[in-house]
This record gives C-alpha cells, sequence and structure tokens, in this order.
C-alpha cells in the first residue's frame, strides 16, 4: 500500500533591533563674562590765587618806594632850601643889626643853639600800623569728574542640556523560508527521509 509522507518546516522570522541610545548627554556650564572698572576720582583742586599788598605795613616801618621816595625827598628839599634861605637872610641881618654891639654876640647866639639842641628830648611816636591788603583774585575750586567705574557680571546660559540621541530600529526578516516535501514510500512511512 502506498503510503504518503509529508516533511515540512515552518518559515522563521527573526528581528533585527538596535537600542536607540544617548551618546553624550550634559549641561552646558554657565559662562559669566565681567566688566571690572575701577571707580575713580578724577578730582583735583586748584590753587588758590591771593595778592598781598603789604606796602602800607611797611610804609610805616619806613620802608618804602621809589615813588614815595622821590615825591618826600623833593618836598623835603624844597622846605629844607626855604628854612634854609629863611634862616640864613635872618642870621645875616641880625649880625648885621649886633655885630657892632659890644660883647661877642655870635659865640652867645651858637651857645644858645647848641643849649637848645641839647635840651631837646627824644620822643617816642606811637601809630597804628596798617594790616596788609590781601585780595583773593581766585579761590580755591575742586575740579574734575568722578567716573564712577563699572563692575558687572553678565551670565548667559543655555536652557537645554546638548544631547546627542541615536535613534533606534527594528528590523524584521525572513530567517528560514520553510518547506513543505511530500513524497510516496511502500507499505511504511519512511520517517528518515
Amino acid at each position: 500500500m502506498l503510503r504518503l509522507n509529508i516533511r515540512h518546516a515552518l518559515p522563521q522570522t527573526d528581528i533585527r533591533i538596535q537600542h536607540s541610545r544617548v551618546d553624550d548627554s550634559h549641561m552646558i556650564p554657565a559662562q559669566i563674562h565681567t566688566n571690572n572698572r575701577q571707580a575713580r576720582s578724577n578730582k583735583t583742586v586748584t590753587q588758590v590765587r591771593m595778592d598781598i599788598d603789604s606796602y602800607p605795613s611797611r610804609h610805616s616801618y619806613g620802608a618804602k618806594n621809589n615813588t614815595d621816595l622821590t615825591r618826600e625827598f623833593g618836598q623835603s628839599g624844597i622846605a629844607d632850601v626855604q628854612a634854609s634861605t629863611s634862616r640864613h637872610a635872618q642870621n645875616m641881618w641880625s649880625f648885621i643889626d649886633n655885630a657892632a654891639k659890644r660883647g661877642n654876640y655870635i659865640q652867645q647866639q651858637y651857645k644858645g643853639k647848641l643849649f637848645e639842641e641839647a635840651n631837646k628830648s627824644g620822643g617816642i611816636e606811637a601809630r597804628a600800623i596798617p594790616d596788609p591788603r590781601v585780595t583773593v583774585s581766585q579761590p580755591s575750586q575742586v575740579v574734575g569728574e568722578s567716573d564712577l567705574g563699572d563692575v558687572t557680571a553678565e551670565i548667559s546660559t543655555t536652557p537645554f542640556a546638548s544631547i546627542q540621541i541615536t535613534t533606534g530600529s527594528a528590523e524584521t526578516y525572513l530567517k528560514d523560508q520553510g518547506f513543505i516535501r511530500r513524497w510516496v514510500s511502500q507499505d511504511k512511512y519512511d520517517i528518515y527521509a
């Protein structure tokens, strides 16, 4: 009797899987940028300018300038010449009138002058000494502008992390097609075929 032998293998599928992975994941650190310009005063003080006229004080002590000296000596010279001329004229008239009289008139006259000079008492004159005149023509001033400086920090950040992702994949393929074989054997099944 004929026997129908069947041998088969089922088809096999397989899946190639590549998992997704994160290659590089990190936060970018914040970066700080600073501007550091220190404050500076940049101010200075100008010197005061004063004009001091001490001539009135010095004049009271006898120190005189050329103008005053010339004026004073000029007036004194004119007065001395006038007084001397007047005195000599009076003396001459006195000599003319009295020289012929009895006694030594000229000697007595000179003795009288000598005693008059000797008896003059020296005096001290007290006067107030005027203060020097001080005029401030330019007062001292603070000039310049202050630099307040700039000490600032600017921080820049990124809102997201830097992430490198390799996406995964899944691929199915037919590993074995499988088969169905049929044959006929006589009187028994062929189990080894």
